[in-house]
């Protein structure tokens, strides 16, 4: 049997897609997918058990959070490079930091867990985090939460 020219394999494969295409329809001729009702019952859990381990599904709530960023001089900074990690809440819920300790935390962010942060957008984000109005009531004192900002914190629950 003589094998088929590129050209010849190329037109089927092009014959082939397009069947496949038709086939699927176009996008809006699907039926959409029923929302999921703010009251509708979890699921009930699954196990699967296979040579002594046994694996259960759970369901999670997660809290909604529609928190953002205050207006304020490099609002725009903050909100376009820490939201895409964590919530507003996060930042706005911690307790008063320094400048320094700031900086720590926003180097770790970007060291150790490689948050897409600019090194030149550091400065401006510690401005904005430092001149929050809870942190001006309670400057803080001591050492930086984190004192080695490349190291990442030990949450294996261990006491060490």
């Amino acid at each position: 049997m003589k094998t088929p020219s590129p050209g010849i394999m190329a037109a089927g494969l092009i014959g082939l897609t397009g069947i496949i295409l038709i086939s699927i329809g176009a996008p809006s001729s699907r039926k959409a997918s029923a929302p999921i009702s703010e009251t509708s019952e979890p699921a009930p859990p699954v196990s699967v058990s296979a040579r002594g381990f046994s694996l259960t599904s759970t369901s999670v709530d997660l809290p909604v959070d529609d928190a953002s960023y205050p207006d304020g001089p490099h609002a725009d900074v903050i909100n376009a490079n820490c939201t895409s990690c964590h919530s507003a809440s996060m930042a706005l819920t911690q307790p008063a930091l320094s400048a320094a300790q700031w900086k720590a935390t926003v180097t770790k962010m970007r060291e150790v867990y490689k948050a897409p942060v600019a090194e030149k957008d550091v400065d401006a984000i510690v401005a904005y985090l430092t001149a929050m109005p809870h942190q001006k009531a309670a400057p803080a004192t001591g050492k930086a939460q984190d004192p080695d900002p490349k190291v990442a914190p030990d949450v294996s629950g261990g006491t060490g």
